[in-house]
């Protein structure tokens, strides 16, 4: 499974890139059905839900921390300091690794609320 990662690298420039996080067939929650795969856990500190208002343009910022976000609803937009940007949508996920430098900028697209779930991770 490929996920979005947004990183920074040594000058603090953040960068899209992707990940692959390993899927392996095995019981989630038993007796659960086979066919399904899941990757390894990842340790987290927290989740949180975020609401922004219609119009809200988050300027740039660096991600506090190792933070797996999932766009709950919207469109959002988000642009690396390089000046590349990448669209999401509803079920969408991202990576945020770029805890240093100028980090990035979200805007959601279409002038309505969108919502984000935010997995802390350890």
């Amino acid at each position: 499974m490929k996920l979005v990662r947004i990183y920074a690298d040594h000058n603090g420039h953040s960068h899209f890139g992707e990940i692959e996080l390993k899927l392996s067939e095995r019981e989630f929650c038993p007796p659960s059905p086979t066919g399904y795969t899941v990757t390894d856990a990842m340790p987290a500190t927290e989740v949180r839900i975020l609401r922004t208002p219609a119009g809200y343009v988050d300027d740039w910022h660096p991600a506090p921390g190792r933070v797996l976000a999932t766009l709950l609803s919207g469109t959002l937009r988000v642009e690396t300091s390089d000046g590349d940007s990448r669209m999401f949508d509803a079920g969408d996920q991202f990576l945020c690794e770029d805890i240093i430098g100028q980090g990035h900028r979200m805007m959601e697209l279409a002038g309505r609320a969108y919502d984000m779930a935010l997995v802390m991770l350890a």
